[in-house]
Parts: structure tokens; C-alpha cells; sequence
């Protein structure tokens, strides 16, 4: 992923009233770090996204496809909050994205091209305003090492709220309540701030809608992946990280799912 750099606010406003394209972009200096957070005289408090492994995995047969759902969750285990924000022009359905990075000593900075916020509809629930390509579930084949090989299906899962639903550590930079409450479910709005807090989790049980990946016709050891932000569009301190991982024998034995 290129490297992006900081915009003042009012900066920003004037990008994102251009057209999407590659106006106002600048080549980095030889000097430019590759990731911001390692710009010390930015003073960025990033965010860190990672994921537990897949749990609570239960089989479920939709017509001929066999589904293997899984609870998920993204958890922030940075500095800082993951914050994103966006503003929907003439678009009913698409909002494009930008980053807020806390700085260290107060102040935010913003970062442009952050992917896109849309109105996701679920089921049963109506619509909401979500972060499109936030995480994917992924199986892969095995080396006889036990790494992974090659990629063999991705579930449809992408969008998520970016929210504080579970406190999953403390520590002083947690917060004690929730930051960031559940997504926006008004048609009308136009600018939408998403986020999850240090030490808080964003989590989807495994009935919730499109948490699931397909196990038909697979037979042996796969690693079953949550990846978050698999499209490497957000800012975080790491990039190596990103991966719940749990290694699974197909196909199931009596609608269950065993280790290998």
C-alpha cells in the first residue's frame, strides 16, 4: 500500500469535494516513512486492528451449499482509536471514507482514501451505515509445516459498524464506556463517524447475517482465517497482525467441526 500523508482539515474538505482520482497527490520524499504511525513528528496515536480466532462454529445447510458460520470479532489493540469518518455527497448509498488519527497531546489528523461507508441492508433489520471490506472469513490449504498455502474460498462478510460493543482489556487508554455506539440507521444522514476504542471489541455472533463461508466438497486440514481490513485501506501501527487463525479437519462429523 502506498503511503498516505496528513491533511489539516481544511485540506481535507477540499479533497474530498474533488472527483475520485489521483488530483492533489504527492509523490512521498525518499525520507517519508512508509506507514505514518513511524513519523515521530506526527505524534500518531494508531489504531491496531487484529482478530480473535474464529468460535463458535456451527454447520448449516442453505440448499445445496454447506456453510460454516463462526462468531467474529475485530479487536483494537492499538494506541488509539480506530476512527473513521465520512460524508455522503449525491450518492443515496456510498460515502467515501476518511481516517481520523488521534494525535499524542491532543488533536486529530486525517488521512483521505479510506474506503467507502454504505447503506448495508440486513435482514430482518433494516439498513445501516457500514464500513464495506472491514474484515473477510478465508480458508486456506495446509503445507505439511502446518503454514498456510494456497487460498480456497472467502465467505461474503465485509461490512462491519466499527463499534464498542465488548471491553475485552482495561489498561489506562481503554475507556470504561463505550466511545463509539452501534451504526446510524437514518437514510437522511450525511455524515457518519464510525470507530472502535482501544481495547474494545466489534463483535458479530455466528448467526448474524453472511457470517459463514462455504465448506462444500472440502475434504482435509484448512486454516479457517478472520482477516481484518484485508484490502489494506486503514492506517495502524501494524500490518502483520491482522489474523484470528484456526486450523479445522473437513468435511464435519455429524454437523461438527474438528481440529487438526
Amino acid at each position: 500500500m502506498s503511503p498516505r500523508r496528513a491533511l489539516p482539515v481544511a485540506a481535507l474538505l477540499a479533497v474530498l469535494a474533488l472527483p475520485a482520482g489521483p488530483a492533489g497527490s504527492q509523490e512521498p520524499t525518499d525520507t517519508t516513512p512508509l506507514n505514518p504511525c513511524d513519523d515521530a513528528a506526527l505524534r500518531l496515536k494508531c489504531p491496531d486492528l487484529t482478530m480473535a480466532p474464529p468460535s463458535h462454529l456451527r454447520v448449516k445447510k442453505a440448499g445445496r451449499v454447506l456453510r460454516l458460520q463462526a462468531e467474529n470479532r475485530i479487536v483494537n489493540i492499538g494506541r488509539g482509536p480506530l476512527e473513521v469518518r465520512a460524508h455522503r455527497g449525491d450518492s443515496s448509498i456510498y460515502a467515501e471514507a476518511y481516517q481520523a488519527i488521534h494525535r499524542t497531546g491532543g488533536g486529530v489528523t486525517f488521512f483521505p482514501e479510506a474506503g467507502l461507508v454504505y447503506w448495508k441492508a440486513i435482514p430482518g433489520q433494516g439498513h445501516y451505515w457500514k464500513y464495506w471490506r472491514a474484515a473477510r472469513f478465508e480458508l486456506w490449504t495446509l503445507n505439511a509445516d502446518g503454514t498456510r498455502d494456497r487460498l480456497q474460498r472467502t465467505g461474503p462478510k465485509l461490512s462491519y459498524c466499527f463499534r464498542d460493543l465488548d471491553r475485552v482489556r482495561g489498561g489506562r487508554d481503554v475507556p470504561r464506556g463505550r466511545v463509539y455506539p452501534a451504526c446510524s440507521q437514518s437514510a437522511k444522514r450525511r455524515d457518519m463517524k464510525l470507530g472502535t476504542s482501544v481495547g474494545w471489541a466489534d463483535v458479530y455472533p455466528e448467526t448474524y447475517h453472511e457470517n459463514w463461508i462455504s465448506i462444500t466438497g472440502l475434504r482435509g486440514c484448512f486454516a479457517f482465517v478472520h482477516r481484518a481490513d484485508p484490502e489494506g485501506e486503514l492506517i495502524e501501527q501494524r500490518e502483520d497482525n491482522n489474523l484470528g487463525v484456526r486450523r479445522i479437519r473437513l468435511p464435519p462429523v455429524k454437523g461438527r467441526v474438528r481440529g487438526c
